[in-house]
């Protein structure tokens, strides 16, 4: 698709690794892809700022609202110059449906770029009536858009369960294929197995459950447990680690950055997804699940929303928030090295296969061509 301008708005892309999707589509798709992204946004637990990138141009066009995926939109006015500087034929809000960003992108492409195609995401996998006027905005959504993009199958059934007749194309978040770790020196080769915990420290992320789960895990085991993230239940949890009398076997890493968080995540023997159900969100998708298969690190999670689509029954799936099936999926999986190793392997292939980024760019390229064709 030489030539064609494609303006894609996230408010994630100040992320340089989840600019992957936009550069592939330059590259290696023929695309003339421009991204709008924040100046500044919070992800993993601190603010990133937006950089330029030598290979993609970036808009960083100021926001308004507070910093939440759904309450916040861009400046009106420095968008609709975006819009008329590029002149996309297509737009990619990256955005859910009744947000308030699309809802004013769609105000400024109706002025600006009104042929445009559009095309939208969304990772809302619970079957939710908004209040208004967040209904209003995801109906027009739903009728402005040409496409979606779900990032799971039950996302992409709440679409059409909400009346979405467009075309549909189920897309994986991305990672990045990094290389597994090598084997550890004689230096570093201490016996210990490791494990990660990587993720928000709030309730339905379920780091408690991973700290009670690796207490009779490692029973008898020389292992620990890294605890990568911040969030309110950090207190908590240092007193939990205490009355379980784990000492220095859990350690409390903070927030770290993208980079630093793959390079953990290739080092573990395991990494630990116990997301909980709550009345209101499930696991959307499983990002750090998906980040460790493609870094060739067996994955023990639960059975929360997405992640079982995300695993591919490349992993070990527990039943969420019970304490005993995980303890007993990751003792078994902290002593067996021949079943981490195939783990990983099969990990391993199904990203390269379905998960990493020129997957996700292929399945773009697809979307934007069928969009398109039909005019």
């Amino acid at each position: 698709m030489n030539g064609v301008r494609v303006l894609r708005v996230y408010h994630s892309g100040v992320v340089e690794e989840y600019r992957e999707r936009e550069r592939l589509l330059r590259d290696r798709h023929g695309y003339d892809v421009h991204l709008v992204c924040p100046p500044c946004w919070p992800e993993g637990g601190s603010t990133v700022q937006a950089t330029p990138d030598p290979e993609l141009p970036v808009h960083m066009v100021p926001v308004r609202g507070r910093r939440h995926p759904i309450l916040f939109w861009y400046a009106s006015a420095p968008f609709r110059r975006v819009l008329g500087e590029v002149r996309p034929q297509i737009v990619d809000l990256h955005e859910e449906p009744y947000s308030l960003a699309v809802a004013a992108a769609l105000r400024a492409i109706g002025r600006e770029a009104a042929g445009a195609r559009v095309c939208m995401y969304t990772a809302q996998n619970i079957l939710k009536r908004y209040p208004p006027p967040f209904r209003q905005f995801e109906r027009r959504a739903y009728a402005a858009a040409a496409a979606a993009y779900p990032c799971s199958s039950e996302a992409g059934e709440v679409l059409r369960a909400k009346g979405f007749g467009g075309e549909l194309h189920v897309l994986p978040l991305g990672v990045s294929l990094v290389e597994p770790a090598p084997p550890p020196t004689a230096s570093e080769a201490d016996g210990r197995v490791r494990a990660g915990f990587l993720g928000r420290l709030v309730p339905e992320k379920g780091a408690e459950v991973a700290v009670r789960a690796f207490a009779r895990a490692a029973d008898g085991l020389d292992a620990s447990l890294e605890l990568v993230g911040a969030g309110p239940q950090e207190a908590q949890l240092r007193e939990l680690v205490a009355q379980l009398g784990l000492g220095s076997r859990v350690a409390f890493a903070g927030a770290v950055s993208q980079e630093d968080a793959l390079e953990r995540i290739r080092r573990y023997d395991a990494v630990v997804v116990p997301s909980l159900t709550q009345e209101n969100w499930k696991e959307q998708f499983g990002r750090v699940a998906a980040q460790a298969l493609a870094a060739g690190t067996p994955v023990v999670a639960s059975n929360s929303g997405s992640l079982p689509e995300v695993l591919g029954g490349c992993g070990e799936l527990v039943r969420e928030g019970d304490v005993d099936d995980l303890a007993q999926k990751l003792g078994g999986l902290l002593r067996d090295p021949a079943r981490r190793t195939e783990l990983a392997a099969r990990g391993r292939r199904r990203a390269v296969q379905e998960l990493s980024w020129e997957r996700v760019a292929d399945g773009c390229d697809r979307m934007y061509r069928e969009v398109l064709e039909r005019g």
